[in-house]
């Protein structure tokens, strides 16, 4: 019997799948699949405890870094909302680590699409630079990766790079470390994704609050 993913069944609790693949998700259910009735009410747990947190005050530290994150893209038209689902600046800091240089995690969503994107900063002679290796997963298809999307590199509106998702989804930029960069994923305006890539003014910043 073919079952359904961790990913599909979180995206159907929140009601964010297809119509089509949620359809055929309840009659899985309903023909008595006791695998995937486990994931789907460990999901409905989650997404109640989610709720349920939503009455909760954000650390003032997570607000301001959340302002910070996407005051670059204020300028730039944003065609799909887009949510930050992880930012590992946001997990607990092992004793000794911050200060240190490390890479930053980030994944986002949309509607469409996950976007897991993973900045390293790399010392050169007086340079700071930052490797920028991502990886762009469409949810509504069947092959996952999403191949052919054009990604650019912007400071403010300049564009500083561009590439495109090979067949795997993914794509890597090098580029200088600056202020006020953010990134870019799609071809047309009205569908654009546009994701703030803040605090790599210097190598450290990538750990900065």
């Amino acid at each position: 019997m073919k079952h359904f993913s961790d990913e599909l069944w979180a995206d159907f609790v929140r009601n964010l799948a297809p119509s089509t693949t949620a359809r055929a998700m309840q009659k899985h259910i309903e023909d008595g699949c006791s695998k995937c009735e486990a994931a789907l009410k460990s999901w409905q747990n989650v997404f109640r405890i989610a709720q349920a947190e939503g009455g909760f005050s954000p650390p003032e530290n997570a607000v301001r870094i959340a302002k910070a994150q996407f005051a670059a893209v204020a300028s730039v038209r944003q065609g799909r909302p887009v949510r930050l689902v992880f930012d590992s600046n946001l997990q607990p800091v092992t004793a000794g680590v911050r200060g240190s240089i490390s890479a930053r995690q980030l994944l986002y969503e949309t509607d469409e699409l996950y976007i897991d994107l993973r900045l390293e900063p790399q010392r050169e002679a007086n340079r700071d630079r930052v490797c920028l290796v991502g990886q762009i997963l469409d949810r509504t298809s069947e092959t996952r990766a999403a191949q052919g999307l054009k990604v650019r590199l912007l400071q403010g509106q300049q564009a500083v790079s561009d590439t495109t998702t090979n067949q795997h989804g993914e794509f890597q930029l090098e580029f200088d470390a600056g202020a006020n960069m953010c990134l870019s994923i799609g071809h047309e305006q009205d569908r654009m994704v546009v994701l703030p890539i803040y605090n790599v003014h210097s190598g450290l910043g990538i750990l900065e609050d």
